[in-house]
């Protein structure tokens, strides 16, 4: 007799990924309200009426639509816009709008996300950011499969400081893009929400989203992602001293990204500026110099130059030391680099200390210290503070730490990325 063979065991239910409804709300009292303080006039109350009339829509189930407005309600509105004074960019995104609320049961969904999307997009120019992130909150609401519309607005809900609801959004995009299959949303969200996290200082937790952002632009072939996660997860190997790691990392993600990468002079910047303060000197001059036709807005100019004084220095190349000093205590006077003076200050000081010229050092160090006192940095005031200790008792602290330094035990391997990058950022110049 036959032995009964085991049953198969039942087939799992496929996993269903739950997050809690993104945030759609801030600190305003009604909804929309900020539309009407931003834009004012026949085309704030026109944006305003139409963000109510989508988000009513968009939360509605579907066969309830249909008797949502009032059978006149969507001629009225067509008519109201053609007698308003409204922008000539949202007019076709205001009429879509209106024709849902003349057909609201009608599939609408892509047309007026679209719409909404295009209507975003327009306050964001012109500034007006609550109303830029009300739209694309109404656009991810009437079209809640597309990944990349809630990815949008978890964006710029953090680059208006709302942490909370970029969160929420950021979250919903992950689930969004793994049920529809959008990779590139469900990757670049994990980046975003790894980047919050470490911002707020859960490195291990940031490893992780960006981990996982790496894991799915891996196996979908998204090497622009791919790039973006290993430079993220190279800045993490910086700041908890895996630097073994860090260098890999830098290697891996200038490969991902690629010669032509508009992300590669960032990557460049950020890899140099590791190697520096790692004491390699002499390797981070030629790619802080093929990064300034990159960097040319003050701000980031000055920050480079700021760099090189501070490699010259720790090189003892004195005349390419003073050349850069000339030029950053120049710069130091436009009121447009005031939010990195206090930063470029204390390096070019901390360039002088190497060279043992102290006056210059104590010059750019009390400055320092000035404008980060005056704007609340407290991290370059510290530095300001331990710069002039040093230089007040005839030895720099910088220098005595960069001469202990040794090049990092993948020297040829850094050597080697440092002249690819140069010679790539030089390439996309000439181009």
């Amino acid at each position: 007799m036959k032995a009964p063979r085991p049953k198969a065991p039942p087939a799992r239910a496929p996993r269903r990924w739950r997050t809690p409804p993104p945030l759609t709300r801030g600190s305003e009292t009604l909804e929309g309200m900020d539309i009407l303080r931003e834009v004012g006039g026949d085309a704030g109350i026109l944006l305003w009426q139409s963000y109510r009339n989508v988000m009513l829509w968009a939360s509605s189930e579907p066969e309830e639509r249909g008797k949502m407005f009032s059978p006149e309600a969507g001629r009225k509105r067509l008519a109201e816009l053609l007698e308003a004074q409204v922008p000539a960019q949202i007019v076709d995104s205001l009429v879509t709008v209106g024709r849902m609320i003349g057909s609201p049961g009608a599939g609408h969904g892509e047309a007026v996300a679209e719409a909404c999307a295009a209507i975003g997009t327009w306050a964001d120019r012109e500034g007006a950011q609550a109303t830029a992130l009300a739209f694309r909150q109404a656009a991810a609401l009437s079209a809640p499969m597309n990944a990349a519309f809630a990815y949008a607005v978890g964006k710029l809900a953090r680059r208006r400081g709302e942490a909370p609801r970029a969160e929420t959004w950021f979250r919903h995009a992950v689930m969004i893009g793994r049920q529809s299959g959008d990779w590139t949303s469900y990757s670049q969200a994990y980046i975003s929400l790894g980047n919050m996290l470490r911002e707020r200082g859960n490195l291990p937790a940031a490893q992780r989203m960006h981990v996982k952002a790496l894991r799915a632009a891996r196996r979908k072939g998204l090497r622009h992602v791919q790039g973006k996660a290993l430079h993220e997860l190279f800045i993490i190997a910086t700041e908890t001293g895996r630097n073994d790691q860090a260098e890999q990392y830098a290697k891996q993600a200038f490969k991902a990204y690629g010669p032509q990468h508009d992300l590669l002079p960032t990557l460049a910047h950020d890899v140099a500026y590791f190697w520096m303060d790692q004491g390699d000197f002499a390797r981070v001059i030629p790619v802080f110099e093929a990064l300034l036709p990159h960097f040319a807005t003050p701000p980031l100019r000055m920050t480079v130059l700021s760099h090189i004084a501070r490699a010259a220095g720790g090189t003892g190349q004195r005349d390419l030391f003073r050349k850069s000093w000339v030029e950053v205590t120049r710069m130091a006077k436009d009121p447009d680099t005031i939010t990195v003076q206090a930063g470029a200050l204390l390096e070019l000081g901390q360039g002088a200390a190497s060279l043992g010229e102290w006056d210059r050092a104590e010059q750019a160090a009390q400055q320092a210290l000035r404008v980060a006192k005056e704007r609340g940095e407290a991290k370059y005031r510290m530095g300001a503070e331990a710069l002039l200790e040093h230089v007040q008792s005839g030895r720099s602290s910088q220098a005595a730490v960069a001469s202990q330094r040794q090049p990092s035990s993948g020297a040829q391997a850094a050597d080697w990325l440092a002249g690819e990058m140069v010679r790539s950022l030089e390439a996309a110049v000439a181009a």
